[in-house]
């Protein structure tokens, strides 16, 4: 039993449908499916798979789409190899690469720091290593380890001489640092850590810390 439309037994298009004629035996009606006609999102800005494929593979919309699920696996791989610098830039680095960039720089890091305050101390790193056992350095690592405590280092110096040219021992080279702001006792042995991190060696110091006012009683 036969189509009556069908001019040949290879079949012919009939609308939207094509006719294939069996021998005989029935009729089977197959509806033609293109897809859609745009070609899928590009799954990376730069389409670096399908844009390196050849011309005649780009016109297929198989192909398109089988390459377009490759990009979307890998999208994510590419794109961190793509911001691996900015992984490892101070101001963009994730927070646990930037305990990890504190580490490789010999930066202590307080677990109460801010973000914020971690990323001024990571890019302070260098300059902190450049004036480490100095005032200066002393200062700038309280400035940067605890920005909302006023700190001061005062350091009298000094230079022993002997006429004679006899031998002696000088006194111990010692300073003060003052913490004008009234912190708890934690605070305060955050503060002496950091001191004898960043302290000259074999100098002694010692750490005052402004008492906070006492409320008087009603």
């Amino acid at each position: 039993m036969g189509p009556t439309d069908s001019a040949s037994p290879n079949g012919s298009a009939n609308g939207d449908y094509r006719t294939f004629a069996g021998a005989g035996f029935g009729t089977l009606m197959v509806q033609l499916s293109t897809g859609p006609g745009v070609t899928p999102a590009v799954a990376s800005s730069r389409a670096y798979l399908r844009g390196a494929l050849p011309a005649v593979y780009q016109e297929g919309d198989f192909g398109m789409r089988f390459v377009g699920a490759l990009e979307a696996v890998l999208d994510p791989l590419v794109a961190v190899l793509d911001a691996l610098p900015a992984h490892f830039d101070p101001d963009h680095a994730p927070r646990d690469v930037l305990d990890l960039l504190a580490a490789w720089l010999g930066v202590e890091l307080q677990e109460g720091q801010s973000i914020a305050d971690r990323r001024r101390l990571v890019r302070s790193a260098s300059e902190l290593g450049r004036r480490r056992g100095t005032r200066r350095g002393l200062e700038l690592a309280l400035d940067l380890a605890f920005p909302g405590v006023r700190t001061r280092v005062e350091d009298h110096g000094g230079v022993t001489w002997r006429a004679d040219q006899r031998g002696g021992e000088s006194p111990p080279a010692a300073f003060v640092v003052y913490c004008d702001t009234p912190v708890p006792e934690t605070t305060q042995a955050a503060i002496a850590r950091c001191i004898e991190q960043f302290k000259p060696v074999q100098s002694t110091y010692r750490l005052r810390v402004k008492a906070a006012k006492k409320r008087d009683d009603a």
